[in-house]
C-alpha cells in the first residue's frame, strides 16, 4: 500500500530509515511503515546472523562424543618406558 502512496523509491526510504517520514506524502501512511522499519528491519538482520553463526557452531560440533573421550584419554596416557617392550 506505502509504495502505491508514497511512491516504490520513497517508501523504500522512509522503511529502512533513510529519509524521515515527516518528508514523505502523504504523512499518515509514511509513519506507520517509519515506526515498522524500525522493528522489523533490526529484527531480519539479527535473525538472519543468528541462524548463521548457529549453522557454523553446529558445523564445528559434528564430532562423536565417544570419539573426542578416547582421544583425550590417549593423551593422558604416559608414553612407554624403555623397558615396556613396546
Amino acid at each position: 500500500m506505502n509504495g502505491v502512496l508514497l511512491g516504490w523509491a520513497d517508501a523504500y526510504d522512509v522503511l529502512i530509515g533513510t529519509m524521515s517520514p515527516a518528508e514523505a506524502h502523504p504523512q499518515w501512511a509514511a509513519w506507520p511503515l517509519s515506526v515498522v522499519g524500525w522493528g522489523a528491519v533490526p529484527a531480519f538482520v539479527g535473525g538472519t546472523v543468528g541462524y548463521l553463526v548457529t549453522a557454523q557452531i553446529q558445523a564445528h560440533q559434528s564430532r562423536d562424543f565417544d570419539a573426542v573421550m578416547d582421544e583425550l584419554r590417549a593423551l593422558i596416557q604416559p608414553p612407554p618406558g624403555p623397558g615396556d617392550g613396546a
